[in-house]
């Protein structure tokens, strides 16, 4: 029973995990002196995927991007001011940076949203730049420390499952294999073993994919083994 209850809760994570983050992350903010404390649980919502390695990768990202489109804003909008074509220009500018040190379309679409954002929000809330910064570290923080450390998503369960169900399909068709050859190779249930086969290779791609990610997770999950 408490490994069933224990089981609900690491499944449904992704539902309890982000609030809690994100009302953490909203007061972490307030207390910094934040203006601006709803980018922290912006920043929590989007850090906080399936796997912890997928959000450690887009945490990384958010950061990289946000830090990178903040500087590039502030340091040039002062002599552009604000219109339509000097918002092309600073996006253009941010997207020929991205692309030049060969970063992807995640890094992109940050570094583009800052620089626009900030263009807006600069000359009304000169805070904005700093107050998005520290508050996007601050969120993205705290949705990978919960992500890790509470009941982080366990991916061996289900690539074992997988494994197993595997395993167990592939032994079947050996006993029917065994079946063919002993009643003379009927080349009617010869087609039928085809759609087996390709079936079972599904399946091994299938676990193997799973186990591939178990493997990944293991490496960010203090608690597996």
């Amino acid at each position: 029973m408490k490994l069933q209850i224990k089981f609900f809760i690491q499944d449904t994570g992704l539902i309890w995990k982000t609030p809690l983050a994100a009302a953490l992350s909203w007061e972490l903010a307030k207390w910094a002196g934040s203006n601006h404390p709803y980018l922290a649980p912006l920043t929590v919502i989007l850090c906080i995927q399936i796997t912890v390695r997928k959000s450690i990768q887009f945490a990384w990202q958010r950061i990289y991007g946000t830090i990178v489109g903040v500087a590039l804003t502030s340091s040039l909008v002062p002599f552009l001011g604000l219109t339509g074509w000097s918002i092309g220009l600073m996006i253009l500018l941010g997207s020929v940076f991205v692309k030049l040190l060969k970063l992807d379309n995640v890094v992109m679409s940050q570094v583009t949203l800052s620089v626009l954002l900030v263009m807006y929000f600069q000359s009304k809330m000169p805070t904005y730049p700093f107050d998005r910064i520290r508050d996007t570290v601050i969120g993205a923080a705290t949705a990978l420390l919960i992500h890790v450390l509470i009941f982080p998503p366990d991916s061996v369960r289900k690539a074992k499952n997988h494994m197993s169900k595997f395993a167990d399909h592939l032994t079947m068709s050996f006993f029917k294999t065994a079946q063919w050859v002993e009643a003379g190779c009927s080349l009617m249930e010869s087609r039928d073993m085809n759609k087996e086969i390709q079936q079972l290779f599904q399946e091994l791609h299938q676990a193997t994919t799973e186990m591939d990610k178990a493997n990944q997770s293991l490496i960010y999950n203090l608690f597996a083994s």
